[in-house]
């Protein structure tokens, strides 16, 4: 068990992980951002609310695959300018070690966006 104590510099609390607001959201558009080779620009539904999130994919996915999918957006990751995009959260994939596979995290049954994540 000591492997996640390893990976990430410590263990974290289970108040510390509450704090993380993860949420469902519906890609309901996506672009690649010009003149970068690994990030694609994503609009999500996420409930009533619309966000931008830039993400570092484009290898792996293009636009019309992820338009109407379902993501893990962390929704309440401080916004942060990426290639003059303001990127107003995270969304969560797994990788294999090299980043060369990489598959996004979704839901096997269909959930309404906004829904939250435990």
């Amino acid at each position: 068990m000591d492997e996640p104590e390893k990976a990430n510099g410590g263990f974290i609390t289970y108040d510390e992980f509450a704090k993380v607001d993860l949420r469902l959201a519906k890609v309901i558009a996506c672009e690649h951002i010009e003149g970068a080779e690994k990030l694609l620009k994503l609009e999500l539904r996420a409930g009533g609310e619309n966000r931008t999130v830039v993400a570092g994919i484009r290898k792996c996915y293009s636009p019309e695959q992820l338009i109407g999918k379902t993501v893990v957006l962390v929704a309440n990751l401080k916004p942060a300018k990426i290639r003059g995009v303001l990127s107003q959260g995270m969304i969560l994939a797994a990788s294999d070690e090299a980043d060369e596979k990489l598959t996004l995290i979704t839901t096997l049954d269909d959930f309404a966006d906004g829904a939250k994540v435990r």
